[in-house]
């Protein structure tokens, strides 16, 4: 079976600004990750069947708040094995995507989802790009579903010479 990974950013992405200004409240116990959001990307890893690696900076100093917000909003059961980029200084989230492909040769179909272009060039085509005031969206998502949907082949219609009418 082909295995297809879903590189996934938090901020900007599972979380916006919206959701902070105007729903999170901490006091109440809300997720720091917005649920519309959680939603969503939950629907992709389900229908297309992805394992997600996260690429986030929170992998940096604050994983055990990450797998936390993970495990509470039910993303951690879609966690790959490997379930992190690598961390390089200076930071460049391309080339940490590269070293983590480069480390699995098995995976040839993937995704990413980032408010982010640190990426390389050749993995732009790759990238669903959010936006960090409203985070995962209905409109990322139905980019992210054409990107992973198979593409039928194109047929070239045999040419017609006006002509030889």
């Amino acid at each position: 079976m082909d295995q297809k990974i879903l590189f996934l950013d938090i901020d900007g992405v599972l979380n916006s600004k919206i959701y902070y200004k105007y729903i999170y409240k901490p006091e109440e116990g809300h997720s720091r990750f917005d649920p519309y959001c959680v939603v969503l990307i939950k629907r992709l890893v389900e229908e297309f069947s992805l394992q997600i690696v996260i690429t986030s900076t929170w992998r940096n100093g604050i994983i055990d708040r990450l797998k936390k917000e993970l495990q509470e909003s039910n993303l951690s059961p879609y966690l790959h094995s490997d379930w992190h980029t690598p961390i390089l200084r200076p930071v460049s989230r391309g080339k940490e995507i590269k070293l983590w492909l480069d480390n699995h040769p098995e995976i040839q179909n993937y995704l990413i989802i980032d408010d982010s272009e640190n990426l390389l060039e050749y993995q732009m085509n790759k990238l669903v790009k959010t936006d960090n005031y409203a985070g995962m969206a209905q409109l990322q998502y139905n980019q992210a579903r054409y990107l992973l949907l198979p593409k039928p082949e194109f047929i070239q219609a045999p040419f017609i010479d006006i002509e030889d009418r």
